[in-house]
């Protein structure tokens, strides 16, 4: 089977940890320069494995940034973002008049979710709050 070869961008303080598991799993891994963007510096790493094994890399930096949070509060900073402060698989819903806490969402709901925000956070918080308007 050919290799993959595939650049994961970590917290830097999940760079011990992510090359324990590409070692665990036989998967190489290389530091690339690291990505400077709005957010805050993250550390780039180039991961070559077969593709089970960058599979099992990249799930664990997925369940490294934690839980995933709505915030349809007006004016939210980072209206969608992953948050540590839940676990992994958790979701958080905040609004203007309080909070919805999924303790365990299905990882496929995560996953969608979050591939729905990417890039397109405004219109998925109107969407989720249209949603929330509907029902209440």
């Amino acid at each position: 089977m050919e290799a993959v070869r595939e650049v994961v961008v970590i917290d830097p303080v999940d760079l011990p940890a992510i090359r324990e598991t590409a070692e665990r799993v036989g998967v190489v891994t290389a530091e690339v320069p690291p990505f400077r963007g709005i957010r805050p510096v993250k550390a780039s790493v180039l991961v070559v494995g077969e593709p089970g094994a960058v599979r099992q890399v990249r799930a664990e930096v997925d369940r490294r940034r934690g839980g995933l949070v709505f915030d349809l509060r007006l004016g939210a900073v980072r209206p969608i973002h992953r948050s540590r402060l839940l676990g992994h698989g958790e979701l958080q819903v905040v609004a203007a008049d309080g909070v919805v806490r999924v303790a365990e969402c299905d990882a496929e709901l995560i996953e969608a979710l979050t591939r729905l925000a990417s890039g397109r956070g405004e219109k998925t918080v109107a969407c989720v709050r249209d949603l929330v308007n509907r029902l209440n």
